[in-house]
């Protein structure tokens, strides 16, 4: 196992991770490159030169991050990569006052929360533009 602080993929490693679990985003591997590309910290974990996990966060490094796109591949979930992931972001972030993460599965709630997360009373809003 490979933990690399990289920002550059190909296109194949990105679009097999994100279909191993049925995440539309596959669909599109050349904008997962370039918002990959972007992000403020990217950790990813290596198994044999074969991507099996990512974690991203945006971010303005002092004040406000925003953590997307945890992602294990269904072949390697549930052996502690998701833990390591975001235990190595967090260090990352260690210094930004608030961290925001907004997981798409209802059940991924417990796990953030056993990082420290709290649940925040109110509402999130998204517009979602035509890909």
């Amino acid at each position: 196992m490979q933990i690399k602080k990289i920002k550059k993929f190909k296109y194949e490693d990105l679009e097999n991770l994100f279909a191993s679990v049925n995440w539309k985003s596959a669909e599109n591997p050349k904008k997962l490159v370039k918002a990959f590309k972007y992000a403020s910290h990217v950790i990813s974990v290596w198994e044999n030169n074969i991507l099996i996990g990512i974690i991203r966060s945006m971010d303005d490094n002092c004040w406000s991050a925003n953590i997307d796109c945890l992602v294990v591949h269904k072949d390697f979930q549930n052996k502690g990569y998701g833990k390591l992931l975001l235990t190595e972001l967090l260090k990352e972030l260690e210094n930004i006052e608030y961290i925001n993460v907004c997981p798409d599965d209802k059940s991924m709630e417990k796990f953030y929360l056993s990082f420290g997360f709290n649940i925040v009373e109110g509402f999130y809003l998204q517009k979602i533009n035509s890909l």
